[in-house]
């Protein structure tokens, strides 16, 4: 992830610290797409580039594979934590609202209406979400509504209030590498 858009080139030095230890790449950039649009001035739009590691400096291979190795045994621990329903020791994230924008996903005539807003208050017939949500997960959250009976649907717009909940955070159990 990064704020300006990188062109295809035949190769790229990429350097980046590991813990005490400093991972040196050369790669090529294989896609670059936007993920969020810069909305104001002076607001940087937010890219993501998929790049295909051609070649490690020095010893940046086997530290390279130490850190893979690292998140992947995190992630395992993680999720056998989780299934076991051992809450987190500490916070890793805190669940509460964004901002003040939010997007009102509503069925009207049959069809759905998405709009911003300021007001996070739940439709009758269907949720409202942050505005910070990505698009895609909206149409997935959209497809999942039309496929719930009433009680799926009642207990999408109890998650939904409580993503954009401006109560005190709860601990949450996510990984994040």
């Amino acid at each position: 992830m990064h704020d300006q858009r990188l062109q295809p080139v035949q190769s790229h030095q990429i350097r980046f610290q590991w813990q005490q230890f400093t991972i040196r790449l050369r790669g090529e950039v294989i896609r670059t797409t936007i993920k969020k649009l810069a909305k104001r001035p002076g607001e940087a739009s937010v890219y993501e580039s998929g790049i295909r590691i051609t070649e490690a400096v020095g010893e940046s291979h086997a530290l390279l594979r130490d850190m893979i190795a690292d998140f992947v045994v995190r992630s395992i621990n993680e999720q056998l934590a989780n299934a076991r329903g051992i809450p987190p020791l500490a916070a890793y994230s805190y669940q509460t609202g964004k901002g003040d924008r939010y997007r009102r996903c509503e069925i009207v005539n049959g069809a759905w209406r998405k709009v911003e807003t300021t007001n996070p208050e739940q439709p009758q017939n269907g949720f409202t979400i942050s505005a910070e949500v990505d698009p895609n997960e909206v149409d997935m959250l959209c497809k999942t509504w039309e496929v719930c009976n009433a009680e799926g649907r009642r207990l999408t717009q109890v998650l939904a209030q409580l993503s954009i909940s401006k109560k005190e955070g709860i601990p949450t159990r996510r990984y994040l590498p």
